[in-house]
C-alpha cells in the first residue's frame, strides 16, 4: 500500500492521540470524515496500523525504576530465553540485537531489590548489563512524514 501524505498526516495525529476523532483528523488534513475511515481501515488492514494503545504511567503504578538489561545468551541457550522471556511480567520489550549482545530488553521494576530478584531470574541464561533510566530524553516520539 502506498502511504502518501495525507496517510503520514494521519498518521502522525493517530500516534499523538491513539483517540483523536475522525472529526479532528479530517479537520487536519482537508478531507471528508468518511474519506479519513476509509484511509484508516485501508491501513489497518495493510498492517501499517497495528493497534491502538494506552501509555502507562509506571512510576504512578508503583514501579520506580526503569531498566534497559543487555543480555549476551550463553550457547544453546536462546530458544529456551525467547520462550522463558514472554512470561516474565517486569519486561515489556525484548529485542534481538547484532553486535555484543543477544537481546535487550526495557522493563520496570519497584526497587533495588526487585531488580536484584529480576537480574537472578535472568542470569540464568547469560551474562547481563543492567542500565537505570534517569530520565527520558525522547519518549514515544512520534515518527513523522519523509513528505
Amino acid at each position: 500500500m502506498k502511504v502518501d501524505e495525507i496517510n503520514w498526516k494521519i498518521l502522525e495525529a493517530l500516534q499523538q492521540d491513539a483517540r483523536i476523532s475522525l472529526k479532528e483528523i479530517s479537520k487536519l488534513v482537508g478531507l471528508a470524515s468518511p474519506t479519513v475511515a476509509e484511509r484508516i481501515q485501508k491501513m489497518e488492514d495493510a498492517g501499517i496500523i497495528q493497534g491502538y494503545n494506552a501509555k502507562l504511567n509506571m512510576h504512578s503504578l508503583g514501579y520506580t525504576l526503569g531498566v534497559y538489561i543487555s543480555i549476551k545468551i550463553r550457547f544453546g541457550q536462546v530458544q529456551q530465553f525467547e520462550n522463558y522471556i514472554a512470561s516474565v511480567p517486569e519486561i515489556c520489550e525484548c529485542h534481538k540485537l547484532t553486535g555484543h549482545d543477544c537481546m535487550l530488553m526495557k522493563g520496570y521494576v519497584r526497587d533495588p531489590k526487585h531488580l536484584e530478584d529480576l537480574n537472578t531470574r535472568l542470569a540464568i541464561y547469560g551474562e547481563l548489563t543492567t542500565s537505570l533510566i534517569l530520565t527520558s530524553i525522547v519518549d514515544g516520539k512520534v515518527c513523522s512524514s519523509p513528505f
